[in-house]
């Protein structure tokens, strides 16, 4: 099956040369960001729809803690504890949060890489909760996933047409030598990368570079949605602006569906209609990305934004900065109540002891807050 592929500049050589000296590389990314990528689809469409591509429902991902006294009950890791969410055909929705927040591990779930503990994953209107290994294989046609380091993610000893149909071969979709070889030479043309550097190695190129080929790899499959997993945390700032621009035309192009993971605000808000925000398991706030970043809830969302850079120092300087205090709590033995109650400055007796519902306070705007619920979303 071939692709259309609209021309696209070769990136044989990418480097930092042309960034402007003295300019804040932030800056830079989100011009950079914005003159490269298409507009996103509207975000006042609702988060959850009749007809969601992936549906995932109090989903939860328990890992056992090895060892422990004979006789007492085996304490577990609770990863993902009670996540829910919707995305729609052809949108993304961002995933950001601390690191042990449990991001990728909502992302190996729904490539099924781990067997969750509890809850529902549907795709396309089937459950692939448990899914068996027959159904898996044909499953991971239509879902790839896109991993954090390019530089280990590749194999050193396959060229980069080997890389790119090793996964059409496996699924024995690849077709004849000389469709095969055309069908890798489109994958390079699409993500920018000149075909004729198909019979190099992954050593021969920069870690920009490299990414593109793990992205050309996951497109070679055809599928229709793709899980992206840390893709730019690797990368330098000036590199990221093209990775997430490629991925966005890609996307405008082929009517894809993604889960975009990611710890830089920025970046997560330029590539998502919708933003989920984590912490120790669960979603703290989910809406749409401009109404997250602008409009934040969730004492913890608000910290988060509060500690993003801006590219004006005046500004950057003036502004209320959130200190979050204490250590983040053990993921094995969480917070009774709210998760975030230990280190959250308004707190109460409830907040310790009883778990906040994730409601719909207003133009599904979704959060999990005593507070916040209580005032109706107000700001």
């Amino acid at each position: 099956m071939s692709i259309k592929i609209k021309p696209r500049p070769y990136h044989d050589k990418v480097t930092t040369a042309d960034l402007p000296i003295g300019e804040d590389v932030k800056e830079i990314l989100d011009e950079r960001i914005q003159a490269q990528t298409p507009p996103k689809h509207d975000l006042d469409e609702p988060i959850l729809s009749n007809l969601p591509i992936l549906t995932v429902s109090d989903l939860k991902m328990h890992f056992p803690v090895r060892g422990g006294l004979p006789g007492r009950e085996r304490e577990v890791v609770k990863a993902v504890d009670g996540v829910s969410f919707q995305i729609k055909k052809g949108q993304t929705l961002g995933i950001v949060g601390e690191s042990g927040s449990g991001k990728s591990t909502i992302g190996n779930c729904v490539m099924r890489n781990y067997v969750p503990t509890a809850g529902q994953i549907t795709y396309n209107g089937r459950d692939i909760t448990h899914m068996g290994k027959k159904d898996l294989r044909q499953l991971h046609r239509e879902l790839q996933m896109i991993t954090q380091n390019p530089y280990s993610s590749l194999n050193p000893r396959m060229t980069v047409h080997e890389i790119i149909m090793e996964g059409p071969q496996i699924h024995k979709i690849a077709g004849s030598k000389a469709e095969q070889l055309e069908r890798s030479a489109q994958m390079l043309e699409l993500v920018g990368l000149n075909p004729a550097f198909s019979n190099r190695y992954p050593h021969e190129f920069s870690g920009g570079q490299r990414q593109r080929i793990s992205i050309a790899r996951s497109l070679a499959m055809n599928p229709s949605f793709i899980i992206c997993d840390e893709i730019v945390s690797a990368l330098d700032v000036s590199i990221q602006a093209q990775i997430v621009g490629l991925m966005m035309k890609i996307q405008e192009e082929l009517g894809l569906t993604y889960i975009f993971i990611g710890h830089d605000l920025s970046v997560v808000r330029h590539i998502s209609n919708n933003v989920a925000v984590m912490y120790l398991g669960k979603i703290m706030e989910l809406t749409g990305s401009d109404e997250l970043y602008e409009h934040p809830l969730h004492p913890y969302t608000q910290a988060l934004i509060s500690a993003a850079p801006i590219p004006n120092p005046t500004v950057d300087r003036a502004r209320e900065r959130i200190l979050l205090e204490g250590d983040l709590p053990s993921p094995i033995h969480p917070p009774r109540g709210c998760n975030f109650c230990t280190r959250c400055k308004y707190a109460d007796e409830r907040c310790r002891t009883e778990e906040p519902a994730f409601v719909d306070v207003g133009n599904q705007h979704f959060v999990a807050c005593h507070k916040v619920a209580a005032k109706g979303g107000g700001r």
